[in-house]
């Protein structure tokens, strides 16, 4: 009942470095109503390659140094706010690079590592449609420092970008980073502690923003008008590797449609459609070094059949059953937690093998060979979660080997299953935690409840732990003021009882109907924590 399966005939081409690499696995297994293609974005390194020759022509026409050196902004043209710095020096010097904030508090630093004569400086955190004074520090490894001060003049934000307004900063208790607003379509972008835009894209983005073990930006981009490209990109925008996954029988917007995480062996796993009648509910693995298909899983092989059979809920006429919104690697176990909108549940399995360890969600409507596997609550305030997104494992909180805390956005939409009664009245970021020997679940820490209707998300939505401070970073991505007009609001809290807040923003500039409600938010540096930059 729990095996891997594979659809029709999958053709892959991925780029790796500048060659191409192509396979074909697992042809004509069943008859597939069309074909899904892992296919190379070759447009977008190659137009990087000429961008770098070009740079590197005009960098040997002259010799620049630490007091001229050769600036480019936005070398790339996808990141409008930053630059790189190109320059030699007669002796071997570390570089540090800041970019002045509007107060101290804002200024952006960074040290690049190590002594170099020859340097290539990526500058991140640049004002835009502002004259953003740049030092370049030069230190020699017997302590001389010699500087430099740069202007460098940035352009506008585009007309359609959102509006982002500071509604609270007690900046003395928030995480340190800056606040990465990831949509699901259009711009995404970091803002700092003042709500100031430091960073975005003009890739347009969808749903997903991450960095990755190498320091990189896994991104979900679109080649045509479908979300459906997967890049590995540095904060400069400079691309290494690219995915692009077709389904020729798909009419949506998203192929790559909510979620997608680097596993231990460093490959890929995506949310992504195949080729039924049934969309969300299936995730591939793709080798990013060889760029094979490597494995397929699918809820259908998992759940009950009726559970996408009979589904008359939302997004029906679609096949939309299930609507896997994340993955999460479980590191302690091997395996990976997911969440669904239209069963009501996260669940976590092993992986490749689909075999469920626990569900959580309301009991109601499932068969009894699958009540093995639900977790009992306990305590009398207890709710399951209603359409939820976001989930992710904390690090340990009650020092028990047997339990594990989760973290996840519990919309509060009855669609499946779940407590009618409180259906649509608020939506909250909540804490569980799992006794995985005795399969008990209870509640420890919530925060969304007592601002009512106006933190209710039907959609989307994001909660993320802060390690540094042990706040939580809560994000009600589809919510309405009292006037019906739409907004996004992201919140840090604290991780008392009741929750302190610390750190508010409201996003608005929407158009209905656009999908460009803010999906997810991330609090992480600008600057990685290794900066290994070159052309």
């Amino acid at each position: 009942m729990m095996k891997k399966w594979w659809i029709g005939l999958v053709s892959i081409t991925v780029l790796v470095g500048a060659g191409l690499v192509f396979f074909l696995t697992r042809e004509d297994q069943r008859e597939a109503e069309g074909t899904r293609t892992v296919s190379a974005d070759t447009e977008l390194i190659t137009e990087q390659e000429s961008i770098e020759d070009v740079i590197q022509t005009t960098y040997e026409q002259r010799n620049y140094n630490l007091q001229d050196p050769y600036v480019i902004p936005n070398p790339y043209g996808i990141a409008p706010l930053t630059a790189l710095f190109k320059f030699e020096t007669a002796e071997p010097l570390q570089i540090t690079v800041t970019v002045k904030g509007k107060d101290t508090a804002s200024t952006i630093s960074k040290t690049i590592s190590g002594y170099e004569t020859s340097h290539e400086i990526p500058v991140l955190g640049l004002y835009p449609d502002y004259e953003n004074t740049v030092i370049l520090e030069g230190e020699s490894e017997d302590g001389n420092v010699v500087k430099k001060e740069l202007t460098i003049s940035t352009e506008p934000l585009p007309e359609d970008f959102l509006n982002t307004e500071l509604v609270k900063a007690d900046k003395e208790n928030i995480e340190n980073g800056l606040t990465f607003i990831i949509p699901s379509s259009m711009y995404a972008y970091a803002v700092d502690a003042n709500a100031d835009v430091r960073w975005y894209s003009t890739l347009y983005n969808s749903h997903i923003l991450k960095r990755m073990d190498n320091n990189h930006l896994l991104f979900l981009t679109r080649k045509s008008d479908k979300y459906n490209q997967l890049v590995e990109m540095n904060m400069m925008g400079q691309v290494s590797n690219s995915y692009v996954v077709e389904v020729s029988n798909y009419e949506g917007w998203g192929i790559i449609h909510h979620d997608a995480v680097e596993l231990p062996n460093g490959n890929l796993l995506a949310t992504a459609h195949d080729t039924s009648q049934y969309i969300e509910d299936e995730m591939i693995e793709i080798d990013r070094e060889t760029g094979e298909l490597v494995d397929q899983l699918n809820m259908r092989n998992i759940l009950p059949e009726d559970f996408y059979e009979e589904y008359d809920g939302p997004s029906a006429e679609d096949g939309d059953w299930f609507h896997q919104n994340a993955i999460w690697y479980d590191e302690a176990e091997d395996d990976i937690l997911v969440s669904s909108r239209h069963q009501s549940l996260v669940m976590e399995m092993s992986y490749p093998e689909g075999n469920i360890d626990w569900i959580l969600a309301a009991h109601e409507g499932w068969p009894e060979e699958y009540e093995q596997y639900l977790l009992e609550p306990i305590g009398e305030d207890f709710k399951f979660p209603g359409g939820p997104h976001a989930v992710m494992i904390l690090p340990d909180q009650d020092n028990n080997e047997v339990t594990k805390d989760i973290l996840l956005f519990d919309n509060n939409i009855a669609i499946t299953r779940g407590n009618e009664s409180v259906s649509e009245e608020y939506s909250r970021g909540v804490q569980y935690r799992i006794n995985t020997e005795d399969m008990t679940v209870k509640e420890v820490w919530s925060y969304g409840k007592q601002r009512g209707e106006s933190f209710y998300s039907s959609i989307v939505s994001d909660a993320n732990y802060l390690s540094e401070t042990g706040n939580r970073l809560i994000t009600a991505g589809y919510t309405y003021s009292e006037e019906g007009n739409m907004r996004s609001i992201i919140v840090e809290v604290t991780e008392d009882d009741p929750a302190e807040v610390v750190y508010e923003l409201k996003v608005t500039g929407f158009e209905e109907g656009s999908h460009r409600q803010i999906y997810r938010s991330e609090r992480m540096p600008l600057y990685p924590e290794q900066v290994n930059f070159e052309l």
